[in-house]
């Protein structure tokens, strides 16, 4: 049981370091959706292709749902990514780009942006290149998730 607890020590530190990292081209992929979104001619997704790239010196991530499709652009928050140990997009709609872990993404747009504790969403989705991860993903775990990072 002693080992446990020197290997929880030795390896909290890195998991707490890798979710306060500054965003890379590591973003970059195809993403599996919880839910499916529209794309164009009202077709149905369940895959974006998300790219990090500089706009000058502002990072970016541009979300799409094809190579040849117009992305959403994301611009990164810091003063907001470093409150919440983790990289945080907002784009000018009102939806925030969160990161989840190394190769997911939770995004919210809060249903009233006055309500302090997040806890209702106008809008919700996860996005991860791992698809097994969001098959194991809900709604309500994004609601967690939220609510257990901004506290």
């Amino acid at each position: 049981m002693k080992i446990f607890k020197y290997i929880f020590v030795f390896i909290l530190p890195f998991t707490v370091y890798a979710q306060n990292e500054v965003p890379t081209k590591n973003i970059n992929g195809l993403y599996h959706l919880l839910e499916g979104e529209r794309t164009v001619g009202n077709e149905q997704t369940k895959t974006k292709f998300f790219q990090y790239s500089l706009l000058g010196t502002t990072k970016t991530v541009a979300v799409a749902a094809c190579k040849k499709c117009i992305p959403a652009i994301y611009k990164y928050q810091e003063v907001e990514s470093k409150e919440l140990n983790r990289p945080v997009f907002y784009n000018n709609i009102g939806l925030f780009l969160i990161s989840y872990d190394k190769e997911s993404f939770v995004m919210v747009m809060p249903a009233n942006k006055q309500d302090a504790d997040w806890t209702n969403f106008a809008y919700s989705n996860f996005y991860s290149k791992n698809s097994t991860k969001v098959k194991a993903m809900s709604q309500k775990k994004i609601k967690e998730f939220i609510v257990r990072i901004a506290n």
